[in-house]
């Protein structure tokens, strides 16, 4: 099985099972097809939609700006004229590598050539949190319906989070005119990721946009009556009221079939090689990947759309030409407002971060650097300075700040 796949197209007859219909799952499923794999391929999605575009759910679907069937990535005959064998509410249990076979939760077991596992992860819950019908996380098709039809009855909205899902719903629910609260433990939104400068930006725009953002507060008490969130009392005393709660505080990755089958986890997810192989022939995708990135040379884990969807068509790549390293650097972009943000590469708020533009007039770029090499660069409302900021992160060149920030420079001969 190991010689075939390195050579390629060896492989073409045997049967892909991929687990999970997200971005990783179906980009690699099409992704496969075109590289003129003929060989079997079965999605097995415990959504009980078919693939969609999950980015709208926080934005466009929800503000009811495009109707469903924009949401969905392929018309559902496309699976069949492709030979792709989607199957939906179908939720994997266990299996066996030995075997090589995964078994659903009805007992059936499915034989496979090659595995992919694109897992995805489920919403956090604090402590305490009630159950309530009024109270939202926003993951799936589903949820963001539900969270639709919540915010069209209500007033008042209560997000609780502002990382980019919480801050995304935020926006949303002020262009449907809501009154929104935002309650936040950190000092300052993003802080973790971006670093603190970065997120006061971020909080001024929501409040130049009437959100109440309550930043460096926990919640104390819930109040609920009759199922309904009613209201919370906040770790500085203060009650507040809400016709609507979305919780926001992160993801779990899935990681339970992925033990299951003895593949190697490292930290709150699946430790892969660089072409994002965890064992032989097994695959993995999304937010569950631990991926040595061969670029920025570290292992990472990013919960972003977009890089799931790379890890996918990176995956149908090693698999139908022959095992390769997944070079893509991370991207993700969020829009709120009339602010459109981009991110490349990896990095944390830790990292000593070098802006360039104009940070007041919110059109600018943040470089994040270690060991004087650019890892990550942020870029709002800058594309120019975002594009050119991966070409440095691809160069690995060392980079002199006082470049950087000059705006007078030309970026993109730092990466030569």
């Amino acid at each position: 099985m190991g010689i075939a796949l390195e050579r390629g197209f060896v492989m073409a007859k045997g049967k892909v099972v991929i687990v999970g219909g997200g971005s990783g799952g179906d980009a690699a499923a099409f992704a496969l097809r075109k590289k003129g794999y003929d060989g079997s391929i079965a999605i097995l999605s415990a959504d009980t939609d078919r693939p969609y575009d999950r980015p709208y759910l926080s934005k466009e679907f929800l503000r009811g700006e495009v109707e469903l069937p924009k949401v969905f990535l392929h018309d559902e005959a496309e699976y069949g004229r492709q030979g792709i064998d989607l199957r939906l509410g179908t939720r994997v249990s266990g299996g066996s590598l030995k075997d090589r076979s995964v078994v659903t939760g009805d007992g059936h077991s499915e034989p496979f050539d090659v595995l992919v596992l694109s897992l995805g992860g489920t919403p956090r819950r604090l402590p305490g949190v009630p159950e309530a019908e009024n109270l939202f996380t926003l993951r799936s098709l589903r949820d963001s319906s539900a969270i639709k039809q919540g915010l069209a009855g209500a007033s008042r909205v209560m997000l609780v989070g502002a990382g980019f899902i919480g801050a995304e719903v935020a926006a949303s629910a002020r262009a449907l005119g809501k009154d929104v609260l935002i309650v936040e433990a950190a000092q300052v939104p993003l802080e973790r990721a971006l670093g603190s400068d970065v997120g006061r930006v971020y909080a001024d725009i929501h409040r130049d946009h009437g959100v109440d953002l309550r930043s460096g507060i926990t919640i104390k008490e819930w109040h609920v009556e009759r199922g309904r969130v009613m209201g919370v009392t906040l770790s500085d005393g203060k009650r507040e009221e809400a016709d609507a709660v979305v919780l926001a505080v992160g993801i779990d990755p899935n990681l339970d079939l992925a033990k299951s089958l003895g593949l190697p986890i490292e930290g709150t997810g699946v430790r892969t090689d660089e072409g994002l192989r965890a064992a032989e022939a097994v695959y993995v995708a999304g937010d569950i990947a631990v991926h040595p990135h061969p670029v920025l040379g570290r292992p990472m884990r990013v919960e972003h759309w977009e890089v799931a969807k790379g890890h996918g068509r990176g995956i149908a790549a090693s698999i139908a030409d022959g095992h390769t390293p997944y070079k893509k650097i991370p991207y993700f972009w969020s829009d709120q407002y009339d602010v459109s943000l981009e991110y490349r590469g990896h990095a944390s708020g830790e990292d000593r971060a070098v802006w360039r533009g104009d940070a007041g007039g919110r059109k600018f770029s943040v470089f994040y650097l270690r060991d004087g090499r650019v890892d990550a660069v942020l870029s709002m409302n800058d594309k120019e300075g975002g594009e050119a900021g991966a070409k440095i992160i691809e160069s690995r060149a060392q980079v002199d700040e006082r470049v950087l920030k000059d705006m007078g420079s030309d970026l993109t001969a730092l990466a030569g």
